[in-house]
C-alpha cells in the first residue's frame, strides 16, 4: 500500500467505525416480550396481528372504560361485525382449529369445564403462532387491566 493510500484507508475505516458507534439499528432490536409490555403496547401488537391474521378479514381491538374490550372484524364486501367483552382475570381463552375455514380461532369460553362452549371469537388466523400470540396478549391484557 502506498504512503498516500494509508491515510485514506485509515480515514475510511474511522468513518465506517463512527457510523456503527451507536450499535445496532433500532429495527434489529429483539422483540419486546408481551410480559414486559404495557397494555397499550399489547393492544398495538394485537391490532398488528389482527390486521394480517386472516386473508379475508381484518380484526381491530380497542380497550375502553377499564376492562372492556371492543373488537370488530371486517370481511371483504360485508359490513363490519362488532362485539365487546369484559376482560376479567378469570377469563378462559382457547385456541382451536376451525377445519371448514382452515383457521386457528381464539375463543372466549363459557366456563372452566373441559367441554364448555365458546361464547365469542376474538381472532381467526391462518397461522397457529399468530393465534397463540393473540391469546397470550389477551390473557395479559385481562390480567393487567384496571376496572372502571
Amino acid at each position: 500500500m502506498s504512503s498516500a493510500a494509508k491515510p485514506a484507508a485509515i480515514l475510511a475505516l474511522a468513518l465506517a467505525m463512527q457510523a456503527c458507534s451507536d450499535g445496532y439499528p433500532a429495527e434489529d432490536l429483539p422483540p419486546l416480550s408481551p410480559f414486559d409490555m404495557s397494555n397499550l403496547q399489547r393492544l398495538t401488537a394485537l391490532n398488528q396481528l389482527g390486521a394480517t391474521a386472516h386473508r379475508d378479514r381484518q380484526w381491530s381491538f380497542e380497550q375502553v372504560s377499564g376492562c372492556r374490550l371492543e373488537l370488530q372484524y371486517k370481511r371483504k364486501g360485508v359490513r363490519a361485525v362488532k362485539q365487546a367483552i369484559e376482560l376479567e382475570r378469570s377469563i378462559r381463552l382457547d385456541v382451536a382449529f376451525d377445519e371448514p375455514d382452515g383457521t386457528f380461532d381464539v375463543h372466549v369460553m363459557a366456563g372452566d369445564e373441559p367441554n364448555a362452549p365458546p361464547v365469542a371469537t376474538l381472532l381467526e388466523s391462518a397461522k397457529w403462532t399468530h393465534a397463540v400470540q393473540a391469546e397470550l396478549l389477551l390473557q395479559l391484557l385481562a390480567r393487567d387491566c384496571e376496572p372502571a
